[in-house]
């Protein structure tokens, strides 16, 4: 049956007519011709604009529920595209010092970084031992923002990576702009799409996933609405860099069901008392050096020569007149110069 021309569309009702197909003559009826365009017009709508809706908004899972427990298997997901350079720093402390709300609690933390690709820096770290803790912190404080080929922002692969680690909770931190996908990665509008994807994969297997946006750019907010659920505050949050550290202890209190107030503060920075010894043990081997060449020229240039008649220092030789003075006060009459020859 032919579609409805132009002027004659969806919600027209003809009159009865009649049509002949091959010859055989089939009479439709009015009420007949209106459910047949209905059903037409339906279906079209549904075809086209149904399969347009799917792609926008991938089917969405549900976020588990908060654990409300501790010990934790926490996932910092941490971006590190060429976008967070500006704010890399703050995000590096804070991610740091949120290491520290867990220290009492024996909890598991595991970190990823991602860019063009992702990568697993950290699985399972026992925060509650005081080594581990301090050399977790010290790989966060490695981490960078990506460069060159490495630098895009791939959600996807990320959400992918934290999956295999079977964590109860995700933190991910982002700008809120992923633009590849896929591995290989490859650009395109898709990204969103792909990424949401994976988070319900994620979300299925009973992972929360709580999305940070760090000053989001426009559209930034969607796409975490996208991949965590529809409640900010709760599903994702949005935040500068100065109250990202607030955000993540806000995100680690809700996790154990405990009052923020009650999760160990950051600790304060480590004093670098090997580094400092070291760099005095070198200055000193450097200035023990240094005195050691200056005595060996002075004793490589030998004795000093005799200073010239002249030019010393001269003792006082002064002329004593005593005697002089005594043998004319002892001889009253000297002798007259007349007599001398």
């Amino acid at each position: 049956m032919p579609l409805a021309s132009t002027r004659r569309g969806c919600g027209y009702t003809p009159p009865a007519s009649s049509a002949t197909t091959e010859s055989i003559p089939v009479h439709l009826s009015k009420p007949l011709i209106s459910r047949l365009i209905t059903i037409t017009c339906t279906t079209v709508v549904f075809t086209v604009f149904g399969d347009l809706h799917s792609v926008a908004a991938q089917p969405e899972v549900a976020n588990p529920h908060w654990p409300a427990r501790c010990p934790l298997r926490l996932g910092l997901v941490i971006d590190q595209s060429s976008s967070m350079a500006p704010r890399f720093d703050d995000v590096r402390t804070a991610a740091r010092n949120v290491v520290d709300s867990l220290r009492d609690k024996k909890s598991a933390v595991s970190i990823i970084g991602f860019g063009t690709d992702a990568e697993v820096i950290s699985q399972d770290v026992d925060v509650s031992d005081d080594d581990a803790r301090h050399e977790l912190k010290d790989q966060i404080d490695a981490l960078d923002a990506h460069e060159g080929d490495a630098s895009a922002t791939n959600w996807e692969a990320a959400l992918i990576a934290a999956r295999s680690l079977h964590l109860h909770v995700v933190i991910l931190m982002t700008d809120g702009l992923p633009n590849v996908y896929g591995n290989p990665a490859q650009e395109g509008s898709e990204a969103v799409t792909a990424a949401a994807t994976a988070a319900n994969q994620l979300k299925s297997g009973g992972t929360r996933i709580a999305a940070v946006g760090i000053d989001l750019a426009p559209g930034g907010e969607g796409n975490l609405r996208i991949i965590t659920g529809p409640d900010r505050g709760n599903d994702y949050f949005v935040t500068d860099t100065s109250g990202l550290l607030h955000q993540l202890y806000v995100i680690v209190a809700r996790s154990c069901d405990v009052p923020i107030t009650r999760l160990p503060k950051p600790e304060p920075p480590d004093f670098p008392w090997l580094p400092t010894i070291l760099g005095a043990l070198a200055g000193l081997a450097l200035l023990t050096f240094i005195a050691f060449l200056l005595r060996r020229r002075g004793a490589a240039a030998g004795p000093r020569a005799p200073a010239r008649a002249g030019r010393g220092v001269v003792a006082d030789q002064r002329i004593d007149h005593s005697h002089l003075t005594k043998q004319l006060r002892g001889n009253k009459n000297p002798p007259s110069t007349k007599d001398q020859p």
